[in-house]
């Protein structure tokens, strides 16, 4: 990990919960959820909002929607949002609801959902060496490092009932973006190099 690469700024409403980390935490997954929230402009706003004022415990590192990245706790710091993954996770909240069909996740809207997260993805797979696999419930198990949705942290870890995203998360088009942006990313990075 090269610990002078940040991941972009994008814009900030702070959460009301989550834990402060002293010294640099150890990333190891990127938890994709389901805001379970209507496919709107401001959905991102609208949920970082909700998550700077509710009296319930929960937060994401980032708020995804169509047309904006809203960030809500800062990546070094732990969001309360997929027990068992949140100590060494980072948290994306894409505008959208776990009951969606595939169609619907490929639908206009969420292709650009998608491609936003798929870019906020590639950058944590960049800074914290992430390879950009969707993990087995074996491999989330075993510690080892990738992308997973809520829905494995409940089914591995048992101290939630979430689904999200959903069956119908089109993981194979999600992935293939992350690898576009990871690729991206890294050939930039060879043509201007950290200073």
């Amino acid at each position: 990990m090269d610990v002078r690469f940040e991941t972009d700024r994008f814009p900030f409403i702070k959460a009301r919960f989550f834990r402060q980390v002293e010294g640099r935490r150890k990333v190891r997954v990127i938890v994709i959820h389901s805001m379970e929230a209507p496919e709107k402009d401001e959905t991102a706003e609208n949920v970082a909002r909700f998550f700077q004022t509710t009296e319930t415990p929960a937060s994401a590192h980032l708020c995804i929607d169509n047309n904006s990245i809203v960030q809500c706790v800062f990546d070094n710091n732990v969001a309360f949002a997929a027990p068992g993954c949140n100590h060494d996770g980072i948290q994306l909240e894409l505008a959208g609801f776990a009951r969606q069909t595939r169609a619907e996740w490929m639908d206009p809207f969420s292709i650009l959902v998608m491609e936003n997260a798929a870019n906020a993805a590639a950058q944590y797979c960049l800074k914290y060496d992430i390879p950009p696999v969707h993990l087995t419930n074996d491999e989330l198990k075993l510690g080892q490092q990738g992308i997973v949705g809520h829905v494995q942290a409940t089914q591995v870890f048992k101290l939630g009932s979430h689904t999200d995203p959903g069956t119908g998360f089109p993981w194979d088009h999600f992935i293939a973006r992350v690898e576009h942006h990871l690729a991206e990313r890294r050939e930039r990075l060879k043509k201007e190099p950290l200073a």
